[in-house]
């Protein structure tokens, strides 16, 4: 039996996230069924991150076991003929026995990306969020260093979330700006239900003047989601990297 460690590069907008779903196209549940195709078997395929209905990706990595004698390249193309067309494996690479792209995932990137312009866009309207309104960049900017560190995260966690625990890590976390683009990037150990979604939420309160930057310093310690700011929608995030031990 071997091991195979794929990334993926897709389109969320037309699947309700990774996990399969009866009845709904999921991410997880394209990739399944062509491998059904490909291998002629069930294949059961492990996903780093369960990226939420209509969320991107650019770097998902997704692990599964197989007895199958293909090549890794033969296997890559017979995957990107088979699977529709806003989903592409970018790499196949043998994995060791018993490699888990979840469980052993040791961080993972997501980016929120703004269009911050008087007029929306025709073109990037399915991977960004329009704010027509003027923004205090420089004030989001300080206000999401507050969350570099270790923290419990339960004001940025959805209701429902089934993490077992709140705490998490985050080592990178930056505001990044290119003309009418803003994109906040957040690197942690692992990301709550949403937990992307509300904490750009709440930055936006503070481009918008409603809240100060150490406000989001205060919404942590407060540990209720009541504080922070509103879920923005999900085309705006995209899972950008999962990184593994070296």
């Amino acid at each position: 039996m071997r091991t195979f460690k794929v990334t993926l590069e897709y389109d969320g907008t037309d699947y309700h996230g990774w996990q399969t779903q009866p009845n709904v196209a999921t991410i997880q549940g394209e990739v399944e069924k062509a491998l059904r195709q490909i291998i002629g078997a069930t294949t059961h395929v492990i996903g780093a991150g369960r990226t939420d209905a209509g969320v991107h990706a650019q770097g998902q990595v997704a692990s599964f076991s197989s007895d199958t004698e293909l090549s890794l390249s033969i296997l890559c193309r017979a995957l990107n003929s088979t699977l529709p067309a806003d989903i592409v494996v970018t790499a196949v690479e043998e994995a060791p026995t018993g490699f888990d792209a979840c469980r052993d995932a040791v961080n993972k990137t997501y980016r929120y990306t703004i269009l911050n312009r008087p007029s929306p866009s025709a073109l990037d309207r399915r991977y960004c969020l329009w704010v027509p309104s003027p923004l205090h960049r420089e004030a989001m900017g300080e206000a999401l260093s507050h969350i570099l560190g270790e923290h419990d995260f339960t004001s940025f966690r959805a209701a429902g979330c089934t993490a077992r625990t709140s705490s998490r890590t985050v080592s990178g976390a930056l505001l990044t700006a290119e003309a009418d683009s803003l994109r906040v990037e957040v690197t942690a150990d692992g990301f709550l239900k949403n937990m992307m979604r509300i904490l750009v939420g709440t930055l936006l309160e503070v481009g918008k003047g409603r809240m100060t930057p150490v406000h989001v310093k205060e919404i942590l310690a407060a540990r209720d989601r009541s504080r922070a700011g509103k879920t923005l929608p999900p085309q705006g995030l995209c899972l950008m990297e999962v990184r593994y031990p070296l």
